[in-house]
């Protein structure tokens, strides 16, 4: 893999000295402060984000890489006193024939460890890191996506507009699915909706064949799968699929996600990719036949592997992902929350900046962004109507 090689330490102000609200901390003192921001290669990220709880796919150099390219992104660790306490990856674009650009941060930054104990401190530290690097030394606009996660989104937000960020725009479907894995399999099946666990036992009375396929072959069964299920649905697809292969051939082992196929009859009918990184197991992908609806077996294999993350200690959420306006999806992956799962809204987009220029280019490109994505829609569901 093309990685970066340069590196190098930005001083970070100490948070008691930090501006009003509004404004990016100091960065005059490091040395009182302890706090370094140092650009990194990715794999060099990668290796060290699997010591986090909170690492995610999103928030690989792995993954990111393949969805955005090599140079339009930057993979930072945090240290205090020599000791890493976070890090994220950010989308950066500079903008032709302008002192400005774009730091986009989605699902982080990556701060809290394995252990049940949090230091918010460091989410905090972290944010104002990055603010220093991208905001007040580099001139651009910030934004800044926290993570969906039970217990903590809401605090995460909340310390952003503390820090002087600014709400901006929600996503169109908000949305998110956290199943419960910190219980055994017996008290999930109890927590199912009643109309969950009825389609379950009917999945269970055919005769399924579930398993993991990691290798190549099963890499290749499942795009297989997934791509005639594009073209059989006429979906918009909008999703990073194009960077699955990658992320599976990452030099960083853990990073790799699992994939779970679902045979009937000898031919597989459903499948699925899930990452496990941290401690939240998350949805990644997902691809059935023409067949599965009739035989559940999407409720076949959801349970198979909640069922292998609720025997694992280290994994305590099952993220689902969201329902992309879909009602259907929404009644499936609520159901399957049940009693003991959360549904949570997805933090919505926060901005901050340093200069008025920085602002006004910020907001023009995501003005432009989300009109795109609604002409894109649009146009996908015309032709849709217009082939019927």
């Amino acid at each position: 893999m093309n990685s970066k090689t340069a590196s190098y330490r930005m001083p970070i102000a100490d948070p008691s000295e930090q501006k009003t609200s509004g404004q990016a901390p100091h960065s005059s003192s490091f040395l009182k402060s302890g706090i370094e921001l140092e650009i990194i290669s990715e794999n060099e990220w990668d290796n060290i984000a699997t010591r986090f709880g909170d690492i995610i796919p999103e928030q690989t150099g792995t993954f990111n890489v393949s969805r955005w390219g090599h140079d339009n992104i930057e993979c930072v660790k945090i240290l205090r006193h020599g000791e890493i306490i976070a890090g994220a990856v950010l989308i950066v674009r500079k903008i032709p024939f302008s002192t400005t650009g774009l730091a986009v941060l989605k699902w982080g930054p990556v701060w809290y460890s394995r252990d049940p104990d949090h230091n918010f401190s460091n989410y905090s530290l972290a944010v104002k890191a990055i603010m220093s690097e991208y905001c007040e030394k580099r001139n651009f606009h910030l934004t800044i996506m926290p993570m969906a996660v039970p217990q903590i989104a809401d605090k995460t937000c909340e310390e952003l507009l503390s820090l002087g960020f600014k709400l901006g725009n929600s996503l169109a479907a908000p949305e998110r699915y956290f199943v419960n894995t910190d219980q055994n399999p017996e008290c999930l099946m109890t927590s199912l909706n009643q109309k969950w666990r009825y389609n379950l036992r009917k999945a269970h009375k055919n005769d399924f064949d579930i398993q993991f396929a990691d290798d190549e072959h099963g890499l290749e069964v499942f795009q297989g799968l997934y791509t005639d299920m594009i073209e059989r649905k006429q979906f918009l697809d909008a999703s990073a699929i194009g960077s699955l292969r990658n992320i599976m051939q990452s030099d960083v082992k853990n990073v790799r996600p699992k994939i779970v196929l679902v045979y009937h009859n000898g031919k597989v009918t459903a499948g699925g990719v899930f990452s496990v990184i941290g401690n939240m197991a998350v949805y990644m992908f997902g691809a059935t036949d023409d067949r599965a609806l009739t035989l559940k077996a999407g409720y076949a294999m959801h349970w198979w592997v909640a069922e292998h993350f609720c025997n694992r200690e280290d994994i305590n959420w099952y993220d689902l992902g969201g329902n992309d306006l879909d009602a259907g999806l929404h009644q499936f992956k609520k159901g399957f929350v049940g009693k003991t799962g959360v549904i949570l809204q997805a933090p919505a987009r926060y901005h901050f900046t340093s200069s008025i220029a920085a602002s006004l280019a910020g907001y023009a490109v995501f003005k432009l962004r989300d009109s795109r994505g609604v002409a894109m829609k649009l146009i996908h569901n015309l032709k849709q109507k217009a082939t019927k």
